[in-house]
C-alpha cells in the first residue's frame, strides 16, 4: 500500500516538473518555441496560415487588377489564385530569416508571461474571468506582405487585430489557477514525502526488503511508462481536436517539442526503477542470480585494481553511447556513479565469498610490468627527443659562435640559458 500510495504521488510529481520547469518556465518555453519555428513542417503550417490572413484581409485581385494593363485587367482572378501557393512557398524562406526570428522570439515570450501571470494569478486584468492569452504575430504578416510585394499603403490598412492567435481562453479560469498554486507550494513536499514512502515500505519489510525494494524499482517503472503513455495520448487528444488537416502534422510537431521534458522525466524514471530491479535481481538467491554471479565471478574476483579501472572505463563509455536522461544530469551522473559502485562492491565480496577459486587465468603481474615497461618505454623517447633538441641547439650555438656571429659572451650566456 505504501508502495502504490508513493508511485501515486510521483506520478503527479513527475508532471508537476514538467509544469513548473516548461509550462510555466519562461526561458525554456521561448527555447522550445525557437526550436518549433526552425521545423519544416511548422513553417509550412504557419506560412499558409499567414497567406491565408492576407488574402482574408487584401483584395488581391483588385490589386493586382490596378496594375495590369487595360487589356489585362481579366486574368487578375486567376492570377490572384494562381500565385497563392507560390506566395506559401516564399513565405517559408522569409519565416527563416534572423529578422522574423528574433520578432517570433520576442512574441513567444509577451504571450509566455502573460500566461503565466493568468495561470498564476498574478495580474487582475483577466485573471479569473473571460482570460485570454494571444500570440501577436502581425508585425510577421505585415512583414511578409511587404516583401510578396504588396504596397506598405496596403498594408498599413490591415485590421490592427490581424494575426492574433489564440493561445489561451477560458470562462472559468479559477479552478486551473488553484491548481497551479497547489503545485507550486507541493511540489517540495510530495519528493520528500515519496522518498520517506519508499523507504519506509523497505524498512517495515524484514525479511523481504529486497523483494520490496524490487518492487520499488518495478513501481518507478511502471510510472515513467504511464509518463510516457499520457504524452502519446494527449498528443492524440491535441491532434484530434484541430480541424483543419494541414495544420495537424503541425500541431504535432508543437506538442512534441513542448513536451520533451515530460518525455526525459519518464525515461529518467524508467533508467534509475531499472537499476534498481537489476540489482536486487543480480543478488537474489535464486538459480538464474546464483548462475549470473558464477559466470561474473572471473571478472568480479579480479585484482582490485584491473576490477575498478575496468568498471570505472565502462561506465564512461555508458555516459557516452546510452543517451538516457538519467545519464545526462551531472547530479544523477554522480547518483548513479556511486549506487552501480556500492552495489559492484557489494557483488564483489559475495562473489569471493561464494566462488573464491573462481580467477580470470591471467598474469595480472605480468600485464602490470607489461604497462610500466610500455610507459617507460614512452617517456625516455620523449626525453630522448628532448635531449636531440638540446644537442642540436648547442651545436647551432657553437657554428654560431665559430663565424662571428656570437661573441663570447653572447656564446656563453646563451649556452648557460640552454643547459639550464
Amino acid at each position: 500500500m505504501l508502495i502504490l500510495l508513493a508511485s501515486v504521488l510521483l506520478f503527479g510529481t513527475a508532471a508537476d516538473v514538467w509544469v513548473k520547469r516548461q509550462v510555466l518556465s519562461t526561458p525554456k518555453w521561448v527555447a522550445a518555441s525557437d526550436k518549433i519555428l526552425a521545423d519544416p513542417k511548422v513553417q509550412e503550417a504557419l506560412s499558409t496560415y499567414i497567406v491565408d490572413q492576407i488574402y482574408s484581409n487584401v483584395d488581391v485581385q483588385q490589386e493586382l487588377s490596378d496594375k495590369l494593363p487595360e487589356g489585362w485587367k481579366g486574368v487578375a482572378g486567376p492570377l490572384a489564385a494562381g500565385i497563392r501557393t507560390p506566395a506559401a512557398t516564399a513565405v517559408e524562406k522569409i519565416l527563416s530569416s534572423d529578422r522574423v526570428l528574433k520578432i517570433w522570439h520576442t512574441v513567444n515570450e509577451k504571450a509566455h508571461q502573460a500566461l503565466v501571470n493568468v495561470l498564476e494569478d498574478k495580474t487582475r486584468v483577466g485573471s479569473t474571468k473571460d482570460g485570454q492569452v494571444t500570440l501577436d504575430i502581425g508585425e510577421i504578416v505585415r512583414i511578409v506582405g511587404t516583401d510578396l510585394g504588396i504596397p506598405a499603403s496596403v498594408m498599413d490598412k490591415l485590421p490592427a487585430d490581424i494575426g492574433q492567435i489564440t493561445i489561451f481562453e477560458s470562462s472559468s479560469l479559477a479552478a486551473i489557477q488553484n491548481a497551479v498554486k497547489v503545485v507550486n507550494i507541493l511540489g517540495p513536499i510530495l519528493f520528500v514525502l515519496i522518498v520517506a514512502l519508499y523507504t519506509l515500505a523497505v524498512w517495515l519489510a524484514r525479511g523481504r526488503r529486497r523483494l520490496t525494494l524490487r518492487n520499488v524499482g518495478w513501481s518507478i517503472i511502471v510510472v515513467g511508462l504511464l509518463l510516457t503513455t499520457m504524452r502519446r495520448l494527449t498528443g492524440n487528444y491535441i491532434n484530434s481536436i484541430i480541424t483543419d488537416p494541414q495544420y495537424s502534422v503541425a500541431g504535432k510537431i508543437i506538442f512534441g517539442i513542448l513536451s520533451e521534458l515530460l518525455f526525459d522525466t519518464a525515461w529518467f524514471l524508467i533508467s534509475w526503477g531499472a537499476i534498481i530491479v537489476a540489482g536486487m535481481l543480480a543478488i537474489g538467491p535464486n538459480r538464474i542470480a546464483t548462475w549470473a554471479r558464477r559466470t561474473a565471478a572471473p571478472v568480479l574476483n579480479a585484482d582490485r585494481t584491473v576490477f575498478w579501472v575496468g568498471a570505472a572505463v565502462l561506465y564512461l563509455l555508458v555516459l557516452l553511447i546510452v543517451p538516457s536522461p538519467a545519464l545526462r544530469l551531472w547530479w544523477s551522473v554522480i547518483i548513479v556513479g556511486a549506487v552501480v559502485a556500492l552495489g559492484l562492491e557489494y557483488l564483489r565480496s559475495r562473489s569471493l565469498a561464494e566462488f573464491p577459486d573462481v580467477q580470470f587465468d591471467v598474469d595480472v603481474d605480468g600485464v602490470k610490468n607489461s604497462v610500466a615497461k610500455t610507459w617507460t618505454t614512452i617517456a625516455s623517447r620523449f626525453s630522448n627527443n628532448d635531449a636531440g633538441d638540446h644537442v642540436a641547439q648547442l651545436q647551432k650555438l657553437s657554428e654560431m659562435h665559430a663565424s662571428g656571429a656570437l661573441s663570447d659572451a653572447e656564446y656563453t650566456a646563451a649556452k648557460a640559458k640552454l643547459l639550464n
